[in-house]
């Protein structure tokens, strides 16, 4: 609605569900060939592994049709992509009907397997749906919105957090990651649990108390630099010049010790690789025009690299495996038309992928 109460035409986080409900419903041969067909994409921009949630994409097909896709997908040689499937479910009762039916983080093979419970916390800070602790400082009359309650968000970590799966949670705003911290926290302290691997998806708008907690619980960071392209140029007007000086901070949490992996977020965004490690290590928009934004939160280049590749086989427990080329490892790896060692950083995103590798097999040739 706008300011006089006409609809706008525009739909926020669950009111979604509207549209979503009427978009028609592929069966499954049309499943798999929208998998097929977004894993060559994924193969041309260098992508061998993804973390993805496909079960809230059309949810009038089940879990199970999903993972069906996968599988005939792989067992027919047409699945190039590692796929780690975030698990989203939103109830308690969701949950348990899926983890009694054998699903638990890791179960399924080195092409498809699942992974963590993915919950979505809060909304997002372009649409100013991201829960913050206080006021938008360019629009007093919100904080956002919080998805669950505190209740709805522990109930669901403490049932995953027990019964063996691993836990990722969207937060953007400082006030949605109060609630994941408590969350996690409370399910840690009343069932220890060694090497969980709980995380933070996006991990953007945080508080310096937040940065301690999540480096003292060990907690897995699911980061995005490519938002940079974009949010250089919102992020202080949005949340004030206070919480802007400790957002982003994914390079103290890595100094901290904690694993920080990077990611698209695609289709938000494009699966552009090298621009995504050009905003980690130049913290400027694309085309320069701004930023940079907390410039002493910069990658280097390898660091970039790595939260791309070894990092990232950290978050699904699979670093033995893959993420780095070397004897006993998994040979998925890209060839470059350039070296970015040698290639001027804001000229990162420049690069092209020449070719394409899983498991040594060529699965993208330019």
């Amino acid at each position: 609605m706008d300011a006089q109460g006409i609809p706008n035409g525009l739909f926020f986080d669950n009111a979604m569900d509207m549209v979503y409900d009427v978009i028609p419903v592929p069966d499954k041969a049309q499943l798999k060939e929208l998998i097929r067909s977004a894993c060559q994409a994924l193969n041309a921009q260098g992508i061998t592994s993804v973390q993805t949630d496909d079960y809230c994409l059309f949810r009038q097909i089940p879990w199970h049709v999903v993972n069906e896709a996968y599988q005939e997908l792989e067992t027919s040689g047409k699945l190039t992509v590692r796929v780690y499937e975030q698990c989203n479910f939103t109830t308690v009762p969701e949950l348990q009907a899926f983890v009694e039916q054998g699903n638990h983080t890791g179960v399924g093979s080195s092409l498809f397997k699942i992974g963590p419970l993915k919950l979505l916390g809060d909304g997002a800070l372009g649409a100013r749906t991201a829960y913050l602790s206080r006021p938008y400082a360019d629009d007093p009359s919100t904080q956002g919105l919080a998805v669950f309650t505190q209740e709805e968000l522990d109930a669901l970590v403490d049932y995953a957090h027990t019964h063996g799966m691993q836990v990722a949670v969207h937060a953007i705003g400082d006030a949605c990651l109060d609630m994941v911290l408590h969350a996690y926290r409370r399910a840690l302290s009343q069932h220890p649990r060694a090497d969980h691997r709980h995380g933070v998806v996006h991990c953007q708008i945080s508080r310096k108390d937040q940065l301690e907690a999540m480096a003292k619980m060990g907690l897995h960071i699911y980061a995005q630099s490519i938002f940079l392209d974009y949010d250089n140029h919102i992020v202080t007007q949005r949340v004030g010049q206070e919480l802007a000086e400790t957002s982003y901070s994914w390079k103290t949490l890595m100094d901290k010790g904690l694993c920080v992996s990077n990611g698209s977020d695609c289709p938000v965004e494009l699966p552009r690789v090298m621009a995504g490690i050009q905003c980690a290590v130049t913290r400027t928009t694309l085309d320069g025009s701004a930023g940079p934004y907390l410039p002493e939160q910069a990658f280097t280049v390898q660091e970039a690299l790595d939260s791309y590749t070894k990092w990232g086989a950290q978050a699904s427990f699979e670093e033995r495996l893959k993420g780095e080329l070397k004897p006993g490892m998994l040979a998925d790896f890209v060839v470059l038309e350039a070296n970015p060692f040698q290639t001027p950083v804001h000229q990162l995103s420049s690069i092209g992928v020449a070719a394409t590798y899983l498991g040594g097999t060529p699965v993208f040739q330019k």
